[in-house]
């Protein structure tokens, strides 16, 4: 599930459905690397486009069943192998448009909700590079929550230049990403400031988006009709700049990878057994294991293109947050 998200409705509302294109590069190679495994501090300097898109990753584990409401049980999981998993080695899926058939929440595998935003990254030689800031609730809606306190005082001053942090001349974001020593999702801790000067987009930075990714001119014209109608109803979209269209093409990086040569007919079920299964992972309850989904095994066909490998990022899997104070 893919769908363009603006800060106000990212705090409040559901988000709207993102533009598409048709190319990805290798995911790794453009991701803003917060990761803290080489060193125990990573600062980035971010100069955001646009808005953020969002959608429902799953990765491979399920929810441990409770028929009786054990509370030993309550919120465990186990991770059990995608179907596919022999043909398609990434630890994630993206989640389908039609929520009421993907098949992955059908199988029962756990999703949370990630974001994705296309920005410029600063160099250590003062240089800027098109990046994916790609996360879940804990920067982004940091970012909104800043971004609306911004875009609401300066209504009240008739001066909303620097209140939305995609567009062209609006004060950079920075994330700091900082080791804990703990083990899990809190692993990483995470810290988002803002710059207090402004920074414009120069037009050699809008090359950079452009060369990066650039949609077919029917496509920008759709994209800026869309991104009109979707304004008249969220007054905190700023006013349409065609660089908002340029950079990585999220949609279709983020876009629904649905199971390879596999047709999925029951649901993933965890059921009891009288030993303890090593497969199973460390949060699970001793004697539990895993039946696998039945697939059908189509008959041989040309396999489609490898999916994007997206990050993993342990935030919680609804959009209550949404609509917190």
């Amino acid at each position: 599930m893919v769908r363009r998200v603006s800060a106000s409705q990212m705090l409040v509302e559901k988000p709207v459905q993102s533009g598409t294109r048709t190319s990805f590069p290798r995911l790794s190679d453009i991701l803003v690397n917060l990761s803290v495994k080489d060193t125990p501090k990573v600062v980035r300097r971010l100069k955001l486009v646009g808005d953020p898109i969002v959608f429902k990753e799953f990765t491979d584990k399920v929810y441990v069943p409770n028929p009786n409401n054990d509370p030993a049980l309550k919120g465990k999981t186990m991770k059990v192998a995608f179907p596919d998993a022999d043909v398609n080695k990434s630890f994630s899926r993206i989640g389908s448009d039609d929520e009421a058939n993907c098949p992955w929440a059908k199988m029962g595998y756990i999703f949370t909700y990630q974001f994705a935003q296309n920005c410029l990254e600063k160099q250590d030689d003062g240089t800027w590079e098109v990046k994916v800031l790609k996360k879940g609730k804990s920067i982004f809606k940091a970012i909104a929550k800043e971004q609306e306190f911004r875009r609401q005082n300066a209504e009240d001053e008739d001066d909303d230049t620097s209140a939305h942090f995609g567009t062209r001349t609006a004060p950079c974001v920075r994330i700091i990403a900082e080791a804990t020593g703990k083990e899990g999702p809190q692993s990483v801790e995470y810290t988002v400031s803002f710059d207090t000067k402004p920074t414009t987009i120069s037009d050699d930075m809008v090359e950079l988006l452009r060369k990066a990714g650039e949609p077919s001119a029917e496509d920008l014209e759709n994209e800026r009709k869309n991104y009109e109608i979707d304004r008249k109803k969220d007054s905190s979209l700023p006013e349409w700049e065609d660089f908002f269209a340029y950079g990585y093409n999220l949609s279709q990086i983020f876009k629904f990878t649905p199971p390879k040569n596999a047709t999925v007919t029951e649901k993933v079920v965890a059921t009891p057994k009288s030993f303890e299964d090593e497969d199973i992972a460390p949060d699970i309850p001793k004697g539990y294991s895993v039946t696998p989904p039945v697939v059908e095994k189509p008959k041989a066909k040309a396999e489609p293109k490898p999916a994007p490998k997206p990050e993993t990022d342990e935030d919680s899997d609804d959009l209550d947050w949404m609509s917190e104070d």
